[in-house]
C-alpha cells in the first residue's frame, strides 16, 4: 500500500515538474527567445502540450484570462499540490 502512494506522488511530481517546464517553454516561445520551428523544440512542446492541455483547457472554463494572463497552469498547480498533500496525510495516518 506505501508503494502505492509513493507511486502516485511521484506521478504528481513528474506531472507538475513537466507543468512547469510547459510553462517555461511557452513563455520562452512567446517572447521569441526560442525558435519554435526548431525541430526539437517543436516535438518537446507538442508533447507537452499533448499532456497539459487537455486539463488546463476544463480550468479554463472556469478561470478566463485575467490582464491577458492565463491563471490555469496556477490553479493546476495549486490543486496538485493540495492532492499531494492529502495523499501526504492520509499515508502518515496509516
Amino acid at each position: 500500500m506505501n508503494a502505492l502512494f509513493i507511486l502516485i506522488d511521484q506521478i504528481i511530481s513528474l506531472y507538475l515538474y513537466t507543468l512547469i517546464a510547459y510553462v517555461i517553454i511557452t513563455l520562452l516561445v512567446q517572447f521569441e527567445v526560442i525558435n519554435k520551428y526548431n525541430k526539437i523544440i517543436d516535438i518537446i512542446l507538442k508533447g507537452l502540450i499533448t499532456l497539459h492541455e487537455p486539463l488546463l483547457i476544463k480550468i479554463r472554463k472556469y478561470i478566463p484570462f485575467i490582464g491577458g494572463m492565463d491563471f490555469s497552469p496556477v490553479v493546476v498547480i495549486l490543486l496538485l499540490s493540495f492532492i499531494r498533500n492529502l495523499l501526504i496525510d492520509y499515508r502518515l495516518s496509516l
